[in-house]
């Protein structure tokens, strides 16, 4: 009988915080998104809630051979 490999995913969302100086919320959007990108030691939090509001499915079968 084949065997497969099976990649189930649940959707979960993360965040962080960036604090920044700007004259509109608008420029401190942009401002923050250009610190983020920058940043190489950015630490990511688990949104509360967040790991068991989406549905499990499959994104992925390889058979395995």
């Amino acid at each position: 009988m084949p065997r497969y490999s099976v990649i189930i995913t649940r959707d979960v969302t993360e965040s962080t915080i960036v604090q920044v100086e700007a004259e509109t919320p608008e420029q401190a959007e942009t401002a923050a998104l250009g610190k983020l990108f920058e940043s190489t030691d950015t630490e990511w939090e688990l949104d509360e809630g967040s790991w068991n509001k989406a549905d499990a499915y499959v994104s992925g079968v390889d058979e395995i051979r």
